[in-house]
């Protein structure tokens, strides 16, 4: 529950309630009906198991915790490629619009859950996240005693990621790579990332792959390289070289429409490979994906061929 003065939607139009029910019931109106007969039934608890009541006191920065209806029971089931597999972990190719994780409305339509189903595992979690706009490479773990070794790979940044991105093309960013080094900020809430001023805690390396004209003008097929983990890194870091990316409608400014998934048009940011040493057994263990910017409606627009030979140069470049 946030406190006075967070962005939050029911502070900013009713102010602090009372109660954490009434927070609870506000933040989610079309379940507020189902949430009383949860808390009716004492289904519903606070931090510690402690069983919340219609009379429980709104505690800023306090959690309330209850396990909300699957609203996309009858979304069809989502079959997952796999890229890699072990007794340890499992690689597959996320597709654009798939959250990595369950989120909001999104619970069979996760990653997480696809694969659960898919491998009849209940333990699978994500070892990290892609947006849901991005495709590309994603891990998993299969049991929760190995989570701890795989993510400490990401945690001590032993990983290595290469993502293929599309925009315009501009003088600042050529075959030479290019580093860039900011502070980024994302607020709960607010649906953007921003840089501000302070300690650097997101570093990229961009380069230009490849140029290519089509029906809508000039573009660049651009090879990127996270060296941090910040939300939006990536599409914050294009934005501010002038570079947003094709198919994004959060950068540089919100459309309407942003959270809508556009099937023929989706954001042109591919998690392209991963690379890492492998905590069990010890191994150099690379893994690329299978999508390309040549999957995109937008693409094949004009400029099939390049699907062929340039990409599949590019793609043993990027390994």
């Amino acid at each position: 529950m946030p406190g006075p003065g967070a962005p939050d939607p029911v502070l900013a139009a009713c102010g602090v309630p009372a109660t954490a029910v009434e927070y609870v019931a506000a933040r989610f109106p079309d379940a507020a009906a189902w949430f009383a007969e949860q808390v009716a039934a004492g289904r519903v608890v606070g931090d510690g198991g402690v069983v919340v009541t219609p009379e429980t006191p709104y505690d800023p920065g306090a959690s309330v915790w209850f396990h909300r209806p699957v609203p996309d029971e009858d979304a069809p089931p989502v079959t997952l490629e796999v890229l890699y597999a072990d007794e340890w972990i499992i690689a597959v190719d996320k597709p654009h619009g798939l959250c990595s994780t369950p989120k909001g409305e999104n619970v069979r339509r996760s990653v997480v859950v696809a694969a659960r189903c898919q491998f009849h595992n209940d333990e699978i979690a994500a070892l990290h996240r892609l947006d849901r706009s991005t495709g590309g490479v994603l891990l998993l773990c299969r049991h929760a005693e190995d989570r701890g070794d795989f993510h400490r790979m990401f945690q001590e940044r032993t990983v290595r990621k290469t993502y293929w991105a599309v925009a315009r093309v501009n003088d600042r960013v050529d075959r030479e790579t290019v580093r860039v080094e900011s502070r980024i900020r994302k607020i709960q809430g607010v649906v953007q990332a921003f840089e501000e001023p302070g300690e650097v805690n997101a570093v990229t390396d961009v380069r230009l792959a490849k140029r290519f004209t089509d029906d809508d003008g000039e573009w660049g097929l651009y090879e990127v390289a996270p060296l941090t983990g910040r939300t939006h890194q990536i599409r914050v870091h294009m934005t501010s070289l002038g570079l947003p990316l094709r198919g994004d409608k959060l950068y540089p400014d919100p459309r309407e429409d942003f959270d809508v998934e556009d099937p023929d048009n989706p954001l042109q940011l591919i998690a392209r490979s991963i690379a890492f040493t492998h905590p069990r057994t010890g191994r150099e263990t690379v893994v690329e994906s299978r999508l390309t910017p040549s999957s995109h409606e937008a693409w094949r627009r004009g400029h099939a061929a390049l699907a062929e030979g340039p990409l599949g140069m590019l793609g043993r470049n990027a390994s």
